[in-house]
């Protein structure tokens, strides 16, 4: 469990075949936030760099939901993934300047 702007987020893992997993097109994805149960749902078989990108990504969503922030899914979807690809890269950028 975790917060968010004082909402709690459940993340459970669950099997890769898990129904919450498969979106309304039928293909699979390693991960989904729900914003109605309030859950983050990851694949079992994620692991290391591949769990923590995803983990990420879906927690940005979950960020999103928590502040109301309403963008359309497409770049609610590229923000999620500049996040998880490069947020840490951002953030030790941001903290050398500020040590500087």
């Amino acid at each position: 469990m975790v917060k968010i702007n004082s909402i709690k987020w459940v993340i459970k893992v669950v099997s890769p075949d898990h129904p919450e997993l498969r979106r309304y097109d039928g293909t699979w994805v390693p991960g989904v936030c729900d914003d109605k149960t309030k859950t983050i749902f990851l694949s079992s078989h994620l692991y290391g760099y591949n769990l923590k990108k995803v983990l990420c990504h879906e927690i940005t969503h979950a960020v999103l939901f928590s502040y109301n922030i309403d963008v359309p899914l497409e770049q609610e979807e590229a923000l999620a993934d500049l996040i998880s690809s490069y947020g840490e890269e951002i953030l030790a950028t941001t903290n050398n300047l500020i040590a500087k």
